[in-house]
């Protein structure tokens, strides 16, 4: 794509100054950018690499994988990833239904969860007991761990 005018094409803008400006990067823009200004004397060219950082995520803080706790305690489970970009964090509860990370916390019953994944189980009761499954995903891939949770 070649762009001569202050203008913007999709995400990529290009300002009075000169700057080019590529929203919401990928690693798909990686690569040799040119920039060439011409005037009446003479042509000046430069190119810039660009290189986009970018990895699928990676579970940092897990719950262990069996975890005992006594009817009516809160139980924690901790989910943190890393990944670039950042990673959504996604629980799978023992009745198969999701919670999924926000901007803020968010409380689904006697379930609060954290916008960094962790997930804390208030006033545990029989229904809680099961598998827990914490996935990290972002456009790259995904990473998940999963834990049972015994009440006694």
């Amino acid at each position: 794509m070649v762009m001569d005018a202050p203008q913007a094409v999709g995400r990529f803008s290009l300002m009075e100054n000169g700057s080019l400006t590529v929203r919401e990067a990928s690693v798909f823009d990686r690569g040799t950018y040119l920039c060439k200004v011409s005037t009446e004397y003479g042509t000046s060219v430069m190119t810039v690499p660009v290189i986009v950082i970018a990895y699928p995520p990676r579970i940092t803080s897990e719950p262990a994988p069996v975890i005992y706790a006594r009817l009516g305690n809160s139980v924690k489970l901790n989910c943190m990833a890393i990944g670039i970009p950042k990673a959504e964090i996604t629980w799978e509860l023992p009745d198969k239904s999701h919670l999924t990370t926000g901007a803020q916390s968010r409380l689904y019953g006697n379930k609060f969860l954290h916008p960094q994944g962790s997930l804390v189980i208030q006033q545990s009761t029989q229904r809680d007991a099961g598998f827990y499954k914490c996935t990290a995903k972002n456009i790259l891939g995904s990473d998940s761990k999963t834990t049972y949770i015994h009440i006694f």
